[in-house]
């Protein structure tokens, strides 16, 4: 009889301690809810977007990029889906290039934008000139007034041009295109791109450059560009400023630039 006693005592501690422990398990899962709820409504409450700072912009004004992000004060900081503010932007804005979107706490959305470098302007089949950048895009039309300096491509015009989108050369005119996107990538970084004014592509084995109307320089193709590149830089650094003539670049017998004065008229 006391055997029975214990056993019934010993089955109700452990049948408590159970409840117990049952209860703790609970308490501390609906401790963790509210700690989590208390967090997300902090981050709805208190990470507003009060403040869009944009920077790298020169083409376009801070209105211009805010407008294109599609961000508004009071959204969530946390909330916002970068890839489709930096879509966006670009969609809207062609001549930016790259975006970066990045948040400063409690309040502030950083948009850093890369606007495209021009790298020629080419007459459209259907009338009218437009701008590209060295990837193909095409960044606007003349009618943009752009104010800089910018290399005017001829022996091939795009087909119907549209803002924002990929260049397309008039058919059999693909290779001139590429020959000039490329000669313009090789001359970034070289100050070669404030001194020409003219690539002409016609014939792309018989390249030939402008620079204004001071040098006319023979380039032949584009093979060992790099190095016509960096010779022509160095002649154009080397001569007498008020020199004008032609600088072969065509090694036709020789790997050497030729310079042939043009006979001063009064």
């Amino acid at each position: 009889m006391a055997n029975s006693r214990n056993r019934a005592r010993r089955r109700a501690k452990r049948s408590g301690r159970r409840r117990e422990l049952h209860t703790g398990i609970i308490g501390r899962l609906l401790i963790m809810v509210a700690v989590v709820a208390a967090i997300v409504l902090g981050v709805a409450l208190f990470f507003r977007v009060r403040t869009i700072e944009v920077q790298g912009n020169s083409i376009y004004s801070w209105d211009q990029v805010a407008n294109a992000s599609g961000i508004s004060p009071g959204d969530n900081l946390f909330m916002l889906n970068r890839e489709a503010v930096g879509g966006s932007i670009q969609a809207r804005l062609p001549y930016v290039q790259r975006v970066s979107v990045g948040r400063i706490l409690p309040d502030t959305v950083v948009i850093q934008v890369e606007e495209s470098q021009i790298a020629g302007l080419v007459e459209a089949d259907v009338g009218g000139s437009w701008y590209i950048n060295t990837e193909g895009r095409i960044l606007g039309s003349s009618l943009d007034n752009f104010t800089g300096q910018v290399v005017e491509m001829t022996g091939f015009t795009l087909v119907n041009p549209q803002a924002g989108e990929t260049a397309r050369a008039t058919e059999g005119q693909e290779d001139a295109m590429a020959a000039a996107l490329e000669i313009v990538s090789a001359m970034e970084g070289t100050g070669l791109m404030e001194k020409i004014t003219t690539i002409n592509v016609e014939k792309t084995y018989d390249i030939e450059l402008l620079a204004s109307d001071q040098y006319q320089i023979l380039l032949g193709g584009t093979d060992e560009l790099s190095y016509k590149i960096q010779y022509l830089q160095a002649v154009l650094e080397g001569l007498d400023p008020a020199l004008s003539g032609s600088i072969d670049l065509t090694f036709a017998e020789k790997r050497v630039a030729v310079f042939h004065e043009w006979e001063q008229t009064e």
